[in-house]
């Protein structure tokens, strides 16, 4: 960051704040809708797929650094600061 000027430094301003405003919504809560929007279009055979993506995906969460915080921590390239003064 510090080798950024001020016009790079504005466009990285922006591009947060811009990220900032993205409305974001809980993957439980989205999930159960695609399921409900799959059995109204009549795509039940898709559910099977679905229900096999979804218990996938629930078992690699123990291994995803992203989404456990005790594999990020032994993570040496994670970012130690929370803020950067601009």
């Amino acid at each position: 960051m510090e080798d950024l000027d001020l016009p790079q430094m504005k466009r990285e301003v922006e591009s947060l704040q811009y990220q900032l405003a993205i409305n974001r919504e809980k993957s439980s809560i989205t999930v159960t809708e695609l399921v409900k929007w799959i059995e109204g279009c009549g795509l039940t055979g898709c559910l099977c797929s679905l229900g096999r993506l979804v218990k996938w995906i629930e078992g690699c969460v123990c291994d995803d650094p992203f989404l456990n915080p005790e594999l990020m921590r032994a993570n040496p390239w994670v970012e130690k600061g929370k803020c950067v003064i601009l």
